[in-house]
């Protein structure tokens, strides 16, 4: 899968109730929306070894951990608005790290499922390519690389936006990954059937940081998912 989140996605996971399994932020935004599209491809995993990235106060990793084993992958030193102090969730074992740095803390073929919401957007463009090669070499053969990921859209592709957008689409044409479900092949542009973040939040996220407020003004703030899958080596 690699492809916006979507209006008719979102209201059907509302139908099936996918909104009373996790806990909802406090107040509804664009995590709310990506929560719910992540939880929906992970639901029925059991007898997993899973680990989010960047989990903070994680609203997924609770409900796993009933039937999985479960990490958060989190130095908890308040990075991009996260938490800056460290969080404890009944049944989740936090490894301090940063995916990407090599610390150790994920051995090779360690994990079913590699997972993150509102993350990646945040690592820096030289850094991407460690992201995916740590992350890719901690899954197990057949293991999931599952990502919701922030992207700003305007009604005309953007140097910034397409920069990001390619190099995430890049992750497609690695050796080990294949892609699960849809792969989207249009322009990098919103459209009225995309989920998106409310405008009251994107001013008040406006008036925390001051320098993005004409980008809200005139874009809209959606999200892509990929799903991934490593292949089995021979």
């Amino acid at each position: 899968m690699f492809d916006f989140i979507r209006k008719s996605y979102l209201w059907d996971a509302w139908d099936r109730g996918l909104n009373k399994a996790v806990s909802e932020t406090e107040a509804f935004h664009l995590k709310s929306i990506q929560d719910l599209a992540v939880f929906d491809q992970l639901k029925d995993a059991e007898q997993k070894t899973i680990a989010e990235i960047g989990g903070g106060k994680s609203r997924i990793l609770p409900v796993l951990a009933k039937k999985n084993t479960c990490f958060n992958v989190e130095k908890f030193e308040g990075v991009d608005g996260g938490p800056n102090r460290e969080i404890r969730v009944r049944n989740v074992k936090n490894l301090h790290a940063f995916l990407g740095e090599r610390t150790g803390l994920l051995p090779k073929q360690s994990f079913d499922i590699l997972f993150s919401v509102s993350v990646v957007e945040h690592v820096p463009s030289p850094k991407l390519t460690d992201f995916l090669d740590e992350g890719v070499d901690a899954l197990k053969d057949g293991g999931l690389w599952l990502h919701a990921i922030d992207l700003y859209l305007s009604d005309e592709p953007t140097p910034e936006a397409r920069h990001r957008y390619d190099a995430y689409r890049a992750w497609l044409d690695h050796p080990d990954l294949e892609p699960v479900g849809a792969i989207y092949d249009g322009p990098v542009v919103f459209t009225c059937d995309m989920a998106s973040n409310p405008d009251n939040i994107m001013y008040q996220w406006g008036r925390v940081a001051p320098a993005l407020i004409e980008k809200r003004q005139r874009s809209q703030s959606v999200s892509l998912l990929v799903a991934l899958r490593k292949t089995a080596r021979a």
